[in-house]
């Protein structure tokens, strides 16, 4: 049998058995009747997100990517210990609502978003972060065409990468995003063209956890941020900084 390794922190164990918020593996397994079966301690999640918002300053919101883990009764939880939820899909931004995520605090992203996507999170008052101006333009139209005015926000292909990372969304031609010198035009495009428009997203990188590197490329994401800021001559109203590290 493969070595598991040491116990992870948080967890414990009672005679050899594995113990989760305090209560032994197999005693779960009997009370669910079969495995495989999964088991979480809010308590020690709880926990490890309120050490998360001590280290970071107050000003900074702190979401959950469903991606992570879109169990319902788990974002349900985590709606009441976060300020909003990263959804990438229709599926996830309807387990968002669902499980009581206020419209306003959801930002759905990825490429590739088709028409009837795009309506869905317009129609729900979700942020839409743009990956291209031709998604731009389209969510402009469905916009008018409901009469609705959509929340957006573009995401911006940095021309910098998180180094030691898993997966890379800048430093080069990606899929993520639009171009950083590209970003001003369509802002002002999209400011002018009346919809509300929420600001940036900017995330370089996940899968790393080199904490200096995570420290670089966050402080190249702030200046990137205030250049463009400056560029279109417009505070935005939020940065979201991505996840995932």
């Amino acid at each position: 049998m493969k070595p598991m390794g040491s116990i992870p922190t948080g967890f414990g164990q009672d005679g050899g058995m594995l113990t989760i918020g305090g209560r032994r593996a197999d005693v779960l397994v009997e009370e669910a009747g079969r495995t495989p079966l999964f088991a979480y301690d809010m308590g020690l999640i709880r926990r490890r997100v309120a050490a998360l918002r001590t280290a970071l300053p107050s000003e900074i919101g702190l979401h959950f990517a469903i991606k992570a883990n879109p169990l319902p009764e788990l974002v349900a939880q985590m709606v009441s210990i976060v300020d909003g939820l990263d959804v990438a899909s229709v599926g996830e931004m309807r387990v968002a609502l669902h499980a009581g995520g206020a419209a306003q605090h959801i930002s759905f992203a990825g490429p590739g978003k088709q028409d009837h996507e795009l309506e869905g999170a317009i129609l729900a008052g979700v942020t839409l972060n743009l990956e291209s101006e031709g998604e731009a333009r389209r969510a402009l139209v469905i916009g008018e065409k409901n009469g609705i005015r959509p929340r957006l926000a573009v995401r911006v292909n940095p021309d910098f990468d998180l180094k030691g990372s898993g997966m890379r969304m800048g430093g080069g031609a990606k899929p993520f995003g639009v171009d950083a010198e590209r970003v001003p035009d369509l802002v002002k495009r999209i400011v002018g063209a009346g919809a509300d428009w929420r600001g940036f997203h900017i995330f370089a990188g996940s899968q790393a956890l080199d904490a200096d590197a995570i420290a670089e490329t966050q402080a190249q994401t702030i200046a990137l941020a205030a250049q463009l800021a400056q560029a279109v001559d417009m505070p935005p109203p939020f940065v979201n900084l991505g996840g995932g590290f």
